[in-house]
């Protein structure tokens, strides 16, 4: 079945709504939350205050809106390597190389959700936590079955699988996050080059294999 083509009127207004996403991005990720108001964010995107009501009720409003963008573009760069048609090792390479593009293309928006967890700001995603911890547990889950599958398969060494899960997931993060808050400090290719080797030395049952 054919997706439905979009007129000229819903281009230019999805458009228009990614512009003025990317600009509050940029000012928020630079400024903060509290120190960017709805008319800067406004004249930087050459849209009226105006407009950007039509598009978002409140700055709030549009603060969540950026938080759930983020979460999304990360998914849509890291699901589709957990399902590659691949062995269970080379998965599980391909997931912690990603984590370059994902520090070197989405910087801001990494930096935006960072701040998401301060207390100045934290309530303003309670509608958005739902939809970013769904997307969480999509991977947790994904990297469980794949490290089950790779120890039945005698790849991995045989241990706690959601352990193993968490482990991965709190390295990259934590990674992810001091590269992005200190990246004069940090060497992202490093980095992930030692996060591969410390944790293959870890689960995998031959270091030859």
């Amino acid at each position: 079945m054919s997706k439905t083509k979009l007129s000229r009127k819903e281009r230019e207004h999805l458009g228009h709504k990614q512009e003025i996403l990317e600009t509050a991005l940029k000012l928020f990720s630079e400024r903060g939350f509290h120190n960017v108001s709805m008319q800067e964010i406004a004249e930087e995107s050459e849209f009226s205050v105006g407009t950007l009501y039509k598009f978002f009720e409140s700055k709030e409003s549009l603060f969540a809106a950026l938080i759930s963008s983020c979460a999304r573009r990360i998914s849509d760069i890291l699901l589709p390597i957990l399902d590659e048609k691949t062995d269970e090792k080379q998965k599980i390479v391909n997931y912690i190389e990603a984590y370059k593009q994902i520090i070197r293309d989405h910087a801001p928006s990494i930096r935006l959700y960072l701040s998401r967890n301060l207390p100045s700001v934290s309530t303003l995603c309670a509608d958005v936590e739902p939809e970013t911890d769904a997307i969480r547990e999509v991977f947790q889950e994904k990297l469980s079955d794949i490290f089950k599958s790779g120890m039945r398969k005698g790849i991995f060494r045989d241990i706690d699988t959601w352990i193993t899960t968490l482990s991965l997931s709190a390295i990259l993060e934590s990674f992810v996050f001091s590269a992005i808050k200190s990246p004069e400090k940090i060497s992202v290719e490093d980095g992930i080059s030692r996060i591969k080797e410390l944790f293959f030395m870890g689960i995998l049952k031959s270091l030859s294999i």
